[in-house]
């Protein structure tokens, strides 16, 4: 940039005579106009930080756009006004709750499916840009939320209305699975960055329609999350690299291993298949990347 110059001087300062007292009167209309321009300079980067402060604080407070409860696998959604969120146990009368324990995936508890949140925005994009009808009434989610991005809280403790406090352990992925049940085609690489969170109840209670959700300040603590061993699961398939597609087929391997073990239990036989169908394995010839459905 330009070092600062000031502008020219009024003709009543401009002399030919050189006298003492005029180029007095300069050197202090050019102290006035620095500090002028220097003024100037740091009220813009004061309004600059105030602005980005403010989008930042958006990004990190929303609502509650609607709720909702699902009481066995494959049963539609419930829409609610209101839900109550059990600390440690789930969503009440939800089939993840572990007082419920119908999830297609309640075999193999833990801590983030207790309550699941996704964005309404992603869900409009993916709707506009693929053609897809996904939304509120068929994602599997229980809780809407419109104004906060979602995408980068994974570690972080969010406050959901006056009561409910929770932690987010990972990013939701989706799964053929649900593609296939709501006869969406491309629905799972569509939706995969865009498929929510899920989070641990710490703090039981209400929640309603237009609540506020808000990240909980200072809260970040990436060693609490309890999630999958596997990184490479939370790349799309269609993106992910031969050394991811490498560590999904090794992860695959050893939870085949833990499968065929002499004694191993129905749910580790279930969580292979599972696991298959999941992310799309139809047979020995998957790399690990993009589903083969």
């Amino acid at each position: 940039s330009k070092p600062f110059e000031p502008p020219p001087l009024p003709p009543h300062l401009i002399s030919t005579t050189g006298s003492s007292a005029m180029n007095q009167s300069r050197s202090a209309w050019c102290r006035a106009a620095v500090a002028a321009a220097a003024g100037a300079a740091v009220l813009g980067a004061a309004v600059f930080a105030a602005r980005r402060a403010q989008r930042r604080r958006q990004g990190r407070r929303g609502t509650v756009a609607s709720l909702w409860t699902c009481h066995g696998t494959s049963q539609r959604l419930s829409r609610s006004a209101a839900l109550r969120g059990v600390a440690g146990v789930g969503v009440e009368a939800d089939r993840y709750s572990l007082d419920v324990a119908k999830g297609r995936y309640s075999g193999k508890p833990e801590p983030g499916r207790q309550v699941t949140l996704i964005a309404a925005e992603g869900m409009e994009r993916v709707s506009h840009e693929h053609g897809l009808d996904i939304g509120p009434h068929n994602c599997r989610r229980n809780v809407v939320t419109r104004g906060i991005q979602l995408g980068d809280l994974v570690g972080h403790e969010l406050r959901i209305g006056k009561d409910v406090r929770v932690f987010a352990h990972r990013s939701a992925v989706p799964c053929m699975y649900l593609e296939g049940l709501v006869g969406q085609k491309g629905l799972f690489e569509s939706l995969y960055y865009d498929a929510g969170l899920c989070c641990e109840i710490l703090d039981g209670g209400m929640i309603s329609e237009c609540d506020i959700v808000e990240l909980v300040a200072d809260s970040y603590d990436p060693g609490r999350c309890e999630t999958w061993p596997c990184k490479a699961l939370f790349v799309r398939g269609s993106e992910r690299s031969l050394e991811q597609r490498a560590e999904v087929l090794a992860w695959r391997k050893t939870v085949e291993a833990k499968a065929a073990a002499p004694d191993a239990p129905a749910a580790a036989k279930k969580g292979l298949r599972l696991f298959d169908q999941a992310f799309g394995r139809k047979d020995a010839t998957w790399d690990g990347g993009r589903s083969q459905w």
